[in-house]
């Protein structure tokens, strides 16, 4: 099985080796996380102890301590264009960062956007209220996450660009009546061609996309995911492809590489109640080949 990205991936080079009179002036770079309303982790903008935890931090660097301030940054918990509330967490964020600075810190980077909020054209990103600091030179980030794949379905300028394939490694005759699967949940009605695909829960397939609710296209046809999905494979009704269906083809369970009337990341996420982020984030990296790949798509 393997997971096929186009989204664009830098190429890092080795970074080159450090002198060992060097090593010992290494510092942790470090953000400073501030809870404006996602009630997840952070400093608190309203009290005055995150001001005075910060300056002692930069008190330590200043004395020539192994850590360096880079950063002050927020995570948006509602980012859309109907919210209120993420105007209200921006002003959360602007007046912690105002106590930060009337401190005389220096804030090297700002960054309050996540995918969602980056793309969400009520805000005014990266204004001069939040990156103007006197003799000091801020600078805006971004955190593009979904987005890079097209998984942010409110937004329609987002292009899918993900794609999850397996391989079919068995095809077989099964006699009408007999079964197929874990606790025998599906019973072929006719003599039935049943493809094997090695992918399954255990590489971040959902079990619940067995029986039916999910489907696979091999040859550019769309064929059903019948009886359970199993730990490392699931099987496909293919017997209307009148045996096209071969060993070593490839089966596309999501994605663009499905065809233009495949199968849509977005459709599986709402049929099972979740996200497309969650659907490829169970992706489990260590059994399932990632490609990247530079074509575009039109």
């Amino acid at each position: 099985s393997r997971l096929r990205s186009t989204a664009p991936r830098s190429s890092p080079t080795a970074p080159l080796p450090t002198p060992a009179s060097e090593q010992k002036q290494k510092r942790v770079r470090y953000h400073i996380m501030v809870d404006t309303g996602m009630g997840r982790l952070g400093f608190d903008p309203k009290a005055r102890a995150s001001v005075d935890t910060l300056q002692s931090l930069v008190d330590l660097e200043r004395r020539g301590g192994p850590v360096e301030f880079y950063g002050l940054c927020t995570h948006m918990a509602e980012a859309c264009e109907q919210s209120d509330f993420t105007l209200e967490q921006m002003a959360r964020f602007k007046e912690l960062l105002a106590a930060v600075r009337s401190e005389g810190i220096g804030v090297p980077t700002v960054h309050t956007d996540n995918s969602a909020a980056l793309l969400t054209t009520r805000l005014r990103h990266f204004d001069p209220s939040i990156l103007r600091q006197d003799d000091f030179d801020s600078r805006g980030f971004v955190r593009c996450g979904g987005a890079v794949y097209g998984q942010r379905p409110a937004f329609k300028e987002l292009v899918e660009c993900s794609t999850l394939s397996a391989s079919v490694g068995n095809v077989m005759l099964v006699k009408r009546g007999d079964t197929v699967g874990y606790d025998r949940t599906w019973t072929a009605k006719r003599d039935s061609l049943i493809a094997t695909l090695g992918i399954g829960f255990a590489d971040g397939y959902p079990r619940e996309l067995g029986g039916g609710r999910g489907n696979v296209v091999i040859r550019g046809d769309k064929y059903p995911i019948v009886g359970n999905v199993c730990m490392d494979m699931l099987m496909v009704d293919v017997t209307s492809g009148d045996g096209a269906v071969k060993v070593g083809d490839e089966g596309y369970l999501w994605g663009p590489g499905s065809g233009k009337d495949g199968i849509r990341l977005k459709d599986l996420a709402e049929k099972l109640g979740t996200t497309q982020s969650a659907l490829t984030c169970g992706i489990v990296k260590e059994r399932v080949k990632v490609v990247y790949d530079n074509k575009s798509i039109v």
